[in-house]
C-alpha cells in the first residue's frame, strides 16, 4: 500500500502524515468495496475483506507509535480490536500486549491469554508464552 510506503519511505521520501492519510483512505475505500462485494456488484469479497483488515491494523500501528498522528493508545486498541475480530493475526498479537500491559486499555491478562491463543491458532509463535496456557487465564 501507498500509505505504509510513504510512512516508512520505501522507495519515496519519508512522510508520516500523508502515508496515514493514504492508509485511513485505504480503509475508508475497503469498507465501500466490502458493502459492493456483499451486495454481488462485482468485486470479491474475501480480497476486499483483506485489504480492509491490513488498512484497519496499520491506521491502529499508526495512532500506538504516533507515525503520522498523535500517539492515540487507545484508540490503537480499538483499531486492533476490529481488525483481530477480523481475523488479522498481527492485530490479536498487539491487542494482546495492550490488553496484558495495559497499553490503551484496562489491563486484562485473561482477554489477553485468549488473543494470544487465537493468534497461535493460526499459526503465530507461542515462545516464551507459556502463561496463556494456565488455567486462571482460561475463560
Amino acid at each position: 500500500m501507498w500509505g505504509l510506503a510513504l510512512r516508512h519511505g520505501w522507495g519515496c521520501k519519508k512522510d508520516e502524515k500523508c502515508g496515514f492519510k493514504w492508509l485511513a483512505k485505504a480503509a475508508e475505500s475497503a469498507v465501500a468495496d466490502l458493502e459492493r462485494a456483499r451486495q454481488g456488484r462485482g468485486f470479491d469479497a474475501k480480497a476486499v475483506k483483506e485489504e480492509l483488515v491490513i488498512a484497519i491494523y496499520e491506521v491502529g500501528q499508526c495512532f500506538f507509535q504516533g507515525w503520522g498522528v498523535r500517539k492515540d493508545q487507545k484508540m490503537a486498541v480499538s483499531y486492533y480490536r476490529v481488525a483481530a475480530n477480523l481475523g488479522d493475526v498481527d492485530a490479536q498479537q498487539d491487542l494482546a500486549f495492550c490488553l496484558a500491559n495495559g497499553k490503551g486499555c484496562k489491563k486484562d491478562k485473561k482477554e489477553a491469554a485468549k488473543w494470544y491463543r487465537v493468534a497461535v491458532a493460526q499459526g503465530a509463535s507461542d515462545v516464551g508464552m507459556a502463561w496463556i496456557y494456565k488455567d486462571k487465564y482460561k475463560g
